[in-house]
């Protein structure tokens, strides 16, 4: 009976510490990537829904004018709510990158230089 209980005791001890090395592993998992292209007037990200949490987001600027790329969190109605979180300025040709922490939901990327959201710069997103 006392080796039984040793025995229940050993294992229930295994399997919370192989759960908490599961749950260490699932924190330090690396961020999502995401490429989008950027050209006047129009964004192509590399997809079209990202897993909840971190993402490294790269700007490519394929265009002749500057473009930079912000998201905003999409409320019930479909409309942009929320602060932004940004790629800076990107000039033609170049590529810079930012990270972002980002819930589930739906977004909308576009950029925020003066016309091009209105000229057609943006897209939806949808964070699972």
């Amino acid at each position: 009976m006392k080796l039984r209980r040793t025995l229940l005791t050993l294992l229930c001890s295994g399997l919370m510490a192989a759960g908490a090395a599961i749950g260490a592993v699932a924190a330090q998992r690396p961020p999502a990537r995401m490429l989008v292209y950027a050209q006047e007037w129009s964004l192509w990200p590399s997809r079209s829904s990202l897993p909840a949490g971190r993402v490294t987001v790269q700007l490519w600027n394929r265009g002749q004018d500057a473009h930079d790329l912000r998201i905003r969190r999409l409320n019930a109605g479909g409309h942009m709510a929320g602060s932004a979180q940004d790629v800076r300025v990107t000039q033609s040709g170049a590529l810079h990158q930012a990270t972002w922490r980002l819930g589930p939901g739906r977004y909308e990327l576009y950029c925020s230089m003066p016309g091009h959201l209105a000229l057609g710069m943006h897209v939806k997103l949808l964070v699972r």
